[in-house]
């Protein structure tokens, strides 16, 4: 991921807010273990990916996100992203 520029929400846990920043970022949609590698990257982090859900599932609840299944495999997406799932 190139340099990008971080926002931090108060209504969300930080590492929710680092999840979010790693979507648009992206600008595209990607899986749990994509998410995982890049968070763990780029925050200087060792989360697993168990625990990285939890988070993940706050943004979807809260509408930030959104997830979609492709064959096997489920991704997730910014709402408001212009990548297709």
């Amino acid at each position: 991921m190139e340099t990008w520029e971080y926002v931090e929400m108060d209504n969300m846990p930080k590492t929710s807010c680092q999840l979010l920043n790693i979507l648009w970022a992206e600008n595209r949609a990607l899986t749990l273990e994509e998410l995982t590698e890049l968070l763990n990257a780029n925050f200087s982090s060792d989360w697993p990916k168990q625990d990285v859900f939890l988070f993940l599932r706050q943004l979807l609840i809260g509408d930030y996100a959104e997830k979609r299944r492709r064959g096997f495999k489920t991704y997730y997406a910014a709402l408001g992203c212009e990548s297709e799932i």
